[in-house]
């Protein structure tokens, strides 16, 4: 399906996407659009679709102004409706920081766009390409998690959660794709080791899900570090490159700080312009 492309894959993780956004910002400024394909998780299909957009700076601002917005963050509901009121997107994307759908339509008639979701009902990933109707939703539902928020999305009727529940980092399926070449923009750190203290385990065994999502939310970390894994030894093979934070982000799933968020971006930034000037001095 991707031969002879060139293929992006953004990782998710909700506002850690602040270093990626500095990362898709770098290329806007650098002017690099030499790739065919992204590929997108998570908090990755919001950068991605302002970048596809040619909105230089839109989802970064968007982050630093929703990070303490009353209608978006409701402690009080972090166990009924979720922390984080996702549905607010829907004034992001029409208000508060108009997302250009026009065109990034007009991008995408010679690029494609994939964004990974989880199937509500029968825990399987799907990796879809938005059109103009289910864009913004399907957003949404890709940045849909228990607990963190409301859980489930529809797209075009059909129930969604988060992609990166079951494929957090899709470069094996990328792979089995048969691309050209591979940009891995990771905000998950160098170092990365699942940690002794799992969350996931916790929320797996308290939310209504089937079967399938709770093993995979349960063993979320552990899937991270595999993938990480086959993505550093394709790399180390000359088979894929790789944009990775020095050390772990000032910001996580959720962050009320806009200077975590500043200094992530700016840390994506300053990653982003190296791998410009690496690969264009060969």
């Amino acid at each position: 399906m991707f031969e002879n492309k060139r293929v992006v894959i953004l990782e998710g993780g909700g506002f850690k996407t602040s270093f990626t956004a500095g990362v898709l910002d770098a290329f806007t400024l650098y002017g690099f659009h030499e790739f065919d394909v992204i590929v997108a998780v998570s908090g990755g299909s919001l950068a991605g679709s302002y970048f596809l957009s040619e909105q230089f700076g839109a989802y970064f601002n968007s982050m630093k102004a929703i990070c303490k917005d009353p209608r978006f963050v409701s402690y009080t509901k972090a166990f009924s409706d979720g922390l984080m009121n996702l549905d607010f997107f829907y004034e992001i994307a029409e208000i508060e920081f108009p997302f250009k759908k026009d065109k990034a339509l007009k991008v995408l008639s010679k690029k494609s766009f994939y964004i990974v979701l989880t199937h509500n009902t029968t825990g399987i990933t799907h990796y879809l390409q938005p059109n103009e109707h289910n864009w913004v939703d399907m957003t949404i539902a890709a940045s849909t998690v228990p607990m963190i928020t409301k859980g489930v999305h529809l797209v075009d009727n059909v129930p969604y959660s988060d992609g990166g529940i079951t494929d957090p980092i899709p470069i094996q399926w990328v792979m089995q794709q048969n691309p050209k070449d591979v940009l891995l923009i990771r905000t998950t750190h160098e170092q990365f080791k699942p940690t002794l203290v799992k969350p996931e385990y916790l929320v797996a065994k308290i939310i209504r899900a089937n079967d399938q999502i709770k093993k995979s939310v349960e063993n979320f970390q552990q899937r991270i570090k595999e993938s990480i894994e086959f993505a550093d030894v394709l790399a180390l093979q000359g088979k894929i490159k790789q944009i990775v934070p020095e050390k772990a982000l000032n910001t996580n799933i959720f962050t009320n700080s806009v200077e975590s968020i500043i200094l992530d971006y700016r840390h994506g930034i300053e990653a982003g312009a190296n791998y410009l000037h690496k690969i264009r001095r060969h």
